[in-house]
């Protein structure tokens, strides 16, 4: 799909002004609103001549730890970010990816949950953390790839 190459994202002053939003660490913001300019907008019209826009490639958006060092955050600052973007219901994980295996990226949508934050009518996710580590999470890619050969 095509991204957004208008140079320009909207924001809702709705989301701006939204406890959600006010919460978050300057880095999650940051995050935030790179998420927006990979939104492909499409523009809806209906019987009613009633126009809108729909993001047209949600639950398919792409944001690599690879091209948040490359923006300057750090992988541990990156992964706080999107757990405070999924806490606070500004986006949701469509497809968690397997943690390095190439080709098997997570997928992420914008999400609207954080209308609700602050309410009994909130419904909370969080990112599942991997608790594999460090020489752990290299035998079981190791394993892994000796598996499927």
């Amino acid at each position: 799909m095509a991204k957004n190459r208008s140079g320009k994202i909207v924001v809702d002053i709705e989301v701006i002004e939204s406890p959600a939003f006010r919460e978050l660490s300057g880095t999650a913001k940051d995050v935030y609103l790179r998420f927006l300019t990979k939104r492909v907008m499409k523009k809806i019209r209906d019987s009613r001549a009633n126009k809108g826009f729909v993001i047209a490639n949600n639950g398919e958006i792409c944001f690599p730890y690879s091209e948040a060092e490359k923006m300057g955050i750090p992988r541990a600052t990156f992964a706080r970010a999107l757990d405070a973007l999924v806490e606070m219901g500004l986006i949701d994980i469509a497809h968690a990816g397997s943690g390095g295996v190439k080709g098997d990226v997570s997928l992420y949508g914008i999400s609207d949950r954080w209308k609700t934050y602050g309410t009994p009518e909130f419904i909370p996710m969080f990112r599942e953390k991997d608790l594999r580590c460090g020489k752990a999470l290299r035998k079981y890619h190791l394993q892994k790839q000796t598996s499927v050969s």
